[in-house]
């Protein structure tokens, strides 16, 4: 319905006037009077402006997708206007909240309302000072003012981006099925839709937006993005067949309080978690002794000036540790013994831990250490995702198998998550114990054991009820959790009453304010943060730069850098089954200026390498990674590709001779694109090979890797670190990379200035490039 500027507006003293439509803003609820046809069109020609509640001058910071994210709220607003905001900087704005129409019971809300905090500018004066001269290599001057702003606006800036609603708005859209997945176009910017946003489809459930592709126009000049979203829970496939469509939106996710102003002020001095708030901002370091040290270098403004503080004492493994099923090195056993049973001075220690050198098995034992030598306490490890749950909670039951150590532990999970899977996730043992109740084991009072039989889980005020009694009864030792699944449970936070130590495993993927909100919330605890330095930063595609230094931040490489907290090195890098040669080769990639030792050992299956001439011809260079390059024109390059694809793998699986087979269930075929992973599905379902995306190989090693590369599509941004190292020891004998070479060499380079090219050279160099369809169709093999 249009709104004219001879349309008039109702005062509410039932005087009417013409509308200044300047004054009217996007999110504004109106009541509509009287109606008109203007040109054939519908047009509110008398209506009523509800009032607003209006903050004025408020601090707002631009976005990378040019929203404004709202000073100490964390929440999101509209701009009324379109000025030309430029993404990280801070601005001064009114702000007013629309009223939200709570009409009768059948009334129902427009959908298409934004139900947010639309924003006027008073002024376009940047006032990004402060946060502007935030970066890794420099050092901005210590003030408590200083700190406690940057904390905030880092704060607000990952809690909007936690919630996940950057497009308030509610879309019409039709969906498909293809391979359990929705596809569909949406009528915005994908800035604003971008992976892993929760989306809700009235009538048929949630889903997670797994992809976007590249815009296009219409006839009539409109963008639409094309989306790719995975259903989440229980999901009515049948409701989506509607011809006129179903309204989606974007879902509000649960976030941690932000933390305000006044935050620091109100810590006690002299805790552990105000010291190390003050150290990560500028203040005094935290020395290996755990006492507080100038840190002469680092006064300036300018580039920080290194400064030489010795590395941790080592400390070689003791009895203690030795009933474990792991022989720890020194710079483990370092870490273990000053958080789990060092004396209490130590109020944090970090880890520098390279790749494959056991950083999840030292952060299990040091909380089961903990644990033992510490009767009732609590001992938290945070993970940065579900996957690194998983991972320790796995290495964590395989220990303590393997040992006489008993430690009660839990892994909890979000409860919109609807998949258990592990032993230790909280509705599992949430069960075992009601069971245990009902069964009289925990000799509760009647009206407790009554209650076990009426239990049915997902009744908020049951679950509430079996949370409170679990953590009083059971009283477990260790809790497993993502940051937010703790902070946004009050209920949670109010039985963690007991905390001695608590650690970040991975601490390089966990944001800043993670550490510096569980630091206030647990001030007197130890602390052990274990990551690599060398890994890239998580981010968050809705973040500026000033923002994503401020939220997350580089936990691992500036306390390294800046040598702010007490470091322990580890230089040792364990391959496990991985072929020494592709460790070695990740060592030359990433670690060149470090002295690094490899220990390894290989066991189990055929030594495809020795007992495939057909593949390794020359048993003096059995170097383990090959590049088949080809190049095929764009026009027939993915399906000449696949049809190499499926062909080197019958090659593998189904040698001519006497080679020994490899069996499908021993290979895996990875690629970075969705478009492709559906080609792969057609291709290989049911055959025993492991295929798709990179997360379709979280925990999964396969003796044979095969690299399906994008790697022209990937030209710009080329691969992180993270997901370079993490594809090259995903294969454990060999890896095949089957794409064109020179695609490879005008990737992008890593933050460490690491790009593909090296990894070329030094395959080429071991005469590991190959002709793709010599390879594989011919039997000559012909190096390039």
């Amino acid at each position: 319905m249009r709104i004219e500027s001879g349309s008039t507006i109702l005062a509410p003293d039932g005087s009417c006037y013409l509308t200044p439509l300047r004054q009217l803003l996007l999110g504004d609820t109106i009541a509509v009077k009287e109606v008109a046809f203007v040109d054939g069109m519908a047009c509110a020609t008398k209506f009523f402006l509800f009032k607003r509640t209006v903050l004025e001058n408020q601090k707002i910071h631009i976005g990378l997708n040019r929203k404004p994210v709202i000073f100490g709220t964390g929440k999101v607003g509209i701009v009324a206007e379109d000025p030309n905001l430029t993404s990280g900087t801070t601005h001064r704005a009114d702000i007013f909240h629309p009223v939200d129409w709570k009409g009768r019971p059948n009334s129902h809300r427009n959908p298409c309302l934004p139900m947010t905090q639309p924003i006027v500018l008073n002024n376009s004066t940047d006032l990004s000072r402060k946060e502007t001269g935030w970066h890794l290599d420099k050092n901005c001057k210590y003030t408590p003012d200083v700190l406690e702003y940057l904390v905030a606006l880092g704060s607000s800036a990952i809690t909007a981006a936690r919630r996940g609603v950057w497009d308030t708005l509610h879309h019409l859209c039709t969906f498909r099925e293809e391979d359990g997945f929705l596809k569909f176009t949406l009528r915005s910017t994908s800035s604003l839709w971008p992976p892993g946003t929760r989306i809700a489809i009235v009538g048929a459930g949630q889903a997670e937006i797994i992809s976007t592709f590249t815009r296009f126009s219409d006839k009539k000049g409109v963008t639409w993005i094309p989306i790719t979203a995975k259903p989440v829970g229980n999901f009515t496939f049948e409701n989506l067949n509607d011809p006129n469509g179903k309204w989606i939106y974007q879902i509000v996710q649960r976030a941690p309080p932000i933390l305000p102003l006044g935050f620091l002020e109100k810590m006690k001095d002299g805790t552990n978690g105000k010291r190390i708030i003050k150290a990560l901002y500028g203040g005094l370091a935290i020395g290996v002794d755990g006492k507080d040290q100038e840190r002469s270098g680092f006064l300036g403004r300018g580039k920080i000036v290194a400064v030489k503080f010795p590395e941790c004492l080592q400390i070689t493994p003791s009895d203690s540790l030795a009933t474990y099923p792991v022989n720890l090195d020194t710079s483990q056993s370092t870490y273990v013994s000053r958080l789990a049973t060092g004396a209490f001075q130590y109020p944090i220690t970090v880890g520098n831990f390279p790749i494959l050198s056991g950083k999840t098995t030292t952060v299990a034992i040091a909380a089961l250490e903990a644990a033992k030598t510490h009767p009732g306490t609590q001992h938290i490890i945070f993970v940065p995702d579900d996957f690194g749950a998983q991972s320790l909670v796995s290495r964590m039951e395989s220990i303590q198998a393997k040992s006489n150590v008993r430690v009660r532990a839990v892994r909890l999970i979000d409860s919109t998550d609807p998949d258990e899977k592990t032993h230790l996730d909280y509705p599992i043992l949430l069960k075992q114990f009601v069971q245990e109740v009902k069964d009289g084991k925990h000799n509760l009072e009647k009206i407790i054991v009554e209650k076990a039989k009426e239990y049915k889980e997902g009744d908020i005020i049951d679950d509430i009820f079996w949370l409170c009694n679990y953590f009083k009864q059971v009283r477990p030792q260790i809790i497993i959790s993502k940051f937010q699944t703790i902070f946004s449970n009050a209920t949670i936070l109010q039985f963690l009453d007991k905390v001695a130590t608590i650690q970040l495993d991975s601490a390089d993927q966990i944001p800043q304010i993670d550490l510096v909100q569980t630091c206030i919330q647990f001030p007197s605890a130890k602390y052990g943060l274990i990551g690599d330095a060398v890994k890239d930063r998580p981010s968050f595609d809705c973040m500026s730069l000033p923002q994503t230094n401020l939220a997350i931040g580089w936990l691992i490489q500036k306390s390294v850098t800046q040598k702010m907290l007490p470091i322990v090195t580890s230089n040792n890098i364990y391959g496990g089954s991985i072929n020494p040669k592709i460790v070695e080769l990740i060592g030359h990639l990433y670690y060149k200026d470090r002295e690094l030792h490899y220990g390894m050992s290989q066991t189990g299956t055929v030594n495809y390498l020795e007992n495939r001439p057909d593949i390794w011809p020359n048993p003096r260079v059995l170097f383990p990674v090959k590049i088949l390059n080809h190049g095929f024109e764009h026009s027939e390059r993915e399906a000449r590709q696949l049809e190499l694809l499926e062909k080197l793998v019958k090659k593998l699986a189904d040698p001519s001779g006497d080679h020994p087979r490899v069996p499908m269930e021993h290979i895996g075929v990875v690629c970075f694109f969705y478009r492709n992973a559906v080609m792969l599905h057609n291709a290989f379902q049911n055959s025993g090979v492991t295929y798709g995306q990179p997360e379709a190989f979280h925990g999964i090693q396969k003796e044979i890797l095969i690299i399906w590369g994008g790697f022209g599509s990937l030209k710009d941004t080329g691969l992180t670190m993270n997901e370079s190292t993490f594809m090259l020891t995903r294969g454990k004998q060999a890896i095949f990379i089957l794409r064109s070479m020179e695609e490879m060499s005008n990737m992008k380079a890593d933050r460490n200035r690491v790009n593909w090219d090296t990894l070329v050279q030094m395959v080429k160099a071991n005469r590991g490039v190959v002709d793709a369809e010599e390879f594989i169709e011919a039997h000559n093999i012909i190096a390039v």
